[in-house]
C-alpha cells in the first residue's frame, strides 16, 4: 500500500534549514526533489495550510485571511471553522475513495478549518485522551517541543495503522521568537529532521512532501493604519490579516492587511495616503489584489495593503512606531522549501503551496 504524506513546517523558511546540518532531508533532495517554492500570498497560516489541502488558491477556497470582517454586518469572526471552506480537501478525496486520511496539527484553529473528510483529527493543542495516552502528554503550544511531540504522534500512527493519506502542520512559535542562527532554532531543525528521517523509514512505499506554510522575517516598524486614515478624514477598519489567538508568537503584527472602507468613494484618497508611508510597499483595490494573487474577491476589503521587509501593521499605541517582532504575512516570506520522493509528487515536482498536494487529487498541477 502506498501512503502518502505531507509535512508542513510553519514558518519555516529556507534559512532556517539552510542554517544548521539536515542530513535526512538533504538524503530527500538527493533521491527526490527540492526547490525553493513560493507560498500563497497573504503568506499566514490559514491561507497556505488551506491552499496545500485543496491543492488550490483563494479565489477557490475561499480562506483569504486568518481573521475576517463581515462588512454587512460589522461583525469581525476568526476563519477556524471548515464553515468557511470552499473546495474539497484531500481528506474529502481520499475519503470518498474508501481511503483512510489522517490530519495532525499543532494548532486547533487549523484542525477545525481543514478537517473534512479526515478520519483521524488531531491537534497538540487539544489531543484526544487516547492520543495522550499513547504518546504521553505534549507540551504546552508555547514550547520548542510541541511540534516534536506532534512529529512523533504523527510517526506513531504511520507505524501502528497507517493511513492511506496523512497531513501534518507544525507551528511557529520557534521561528517567530528565535532568528535561524540561534542555537534554540537550530536545535529545532535538527530535531525536525532526524523525525522526518524516520517518516521516511515508517513505510515500504512512501510518497512524501516537505514544505512550508510561509518563511519569517524581523520587523522594525509599526504601522497602525486604521488610526493613519482616521487622523486624516477617512473612515475604515483595517483587519491585520495575520490576526489569531496565539498573540505571543506576533501581537498580531503582519506584513498584510485588509482596508475595509466606510465610504468607498474614498477608495482612491485612502490609496494615495498609504502608499506615501514609509513601509508601505503596495496598496491595491479589490479587483486587482485578487487578480494578482488569486483571492476570493468577496472576502476581501476595499483595499489590501502589504508592507516591505521590516514593516507590520497592527494596532498600535502610536500611528507610526518602532517595534521589534519576527512576524510574517508580506511578499517577503514567500519563499518555502518544498521536498519530495515518490511518484506522484516526482511526476507533479510543485513549485508553489498550491500545487504540493495535487498528485493526491490526481492531478498534474493546481486548479
Amino acid at each position: 500500500m502506498t501512503t502518502r504524506v505531507i509535512v508542513c513546517l510553519d514558518g519555516t523558511g529556507p534559512d532556517y534549514l539552510a542554517a544548521t546540518a539536515t542530513p535526512n532531508l538533504d538524503a530527500l533532495a538527493a533521491g527526490g526533489y527540492h526547490v525553493i517554492g513560493e507560498a500563497v500570498v497573504p503568506t499566514v497560516t490559514n491561507v497556505n495550510n488551506t491552499s496545500i489541502i485543496t491543492a488550490s488558491f483563494p479565489e477557490t477556497h475561499g480562506i483569504t485571511t486568518n481573521y475576517l470582517l463581515d462588512p454587512a454586518t460589522g461583525e469581525e469572526r476568526y476563519m477556524e471553522s471548515a464553515d468557511y471552506l470552499l473546495a474539497e480537501t484531500a481528506f474529502r478525496r481520499v475519503s470518498d475513495r474508501a481511503g483512510k486520511a489522517a490530519l495532525f496539527t499543532a494548532k486547533d484553529k487549523l484542525k477545525s478549518l481543514i478537517r473534512d473528510g479526515a478520519a483521524i483529527a488531531e491537534s497538540a493543542e487539544k489531543p484526544s485522551p487516547e492520543l495522550a495516552e499513547r504518546i504521553g502528554p505534549p507540551p504546552g503550544i508555547y514550547t520548542v517541543e510541541v511540534n516534536h511531540w506532534l512529529l512523533k504522534a504523527a510517526l506513531e500512527t504511520l507505524r501502528r495503522d497507517p493511513p492511506d493519506f496523512l497531513y501534518c502542520s507544525t507551528t511557529d512559535y520557534v521561528t517567530h521568537t528565535h532568528p535561524p542562527e540561534s542555537e534554540i532554532a537550530q536545535a529545532n531543525v535538527r530535531e525536525i529532521d532526524r523525525l522526518i528521517g524516520e517518516i521516511v523509514n515508517a513505510a515500504d512505499d512512501l510518497e512524501l512532501v516537505v514544505t512550508a506554510d510561509h518563511g519569517m522575517n524581523a520587523k522594525s516598524w509599526g504601522l497602525d493604519l486604521e488610526a493613519i486614515l482616521t487622523a486624516r478624514g477617512i473612515a475604515a477598519q483595517v483587519i491585520p490579516i495575520i490576526k489569531d489567538r496565539h498573540v505571543v508568537h506576533h501581537r498580531n503584527l503582519g506584513g498584510a492587511a485588509y482596508v475595509y472602507l466606510a465610504d468607498p468613494a474614498t477608495e482612491a484618497e485612502a490609496a494615495a495616503m498609504l502608499r506615501e508611508e514609509r513601509g508601505v510597499e503596495a496598496v491595491l483595490d479589490r479587483a486587482a489584489a485578487a487578480r494578482d494573487y488569486r483571492l476570493h474577491p468577496g472576502r476581501i476589503g476595499n483595499l489590501f495593503v502589504l508592507a516591505d521587509r521590516a514593516t507590520v501593521f497592527g494596532n498600535l499605541i502610536a500611528p507610526r512606531q518602532e517595534v521589534t517582532v519576527r512576524s510574517h504575512g508580506s511578499l517577503h516570506e514567500r519563499s518555502i522549501p518544498i521536498y519530495a520522493v515518490g511518484a506522484g509528487p516526482l511526476a507533479l515536482r510543485a513549485r508553489s503551496n498550491a500545487e504540493v498536494a495535487a498528485w493526491v487529487f490526481g492531478r498534474g498541477a493546481s486548479a
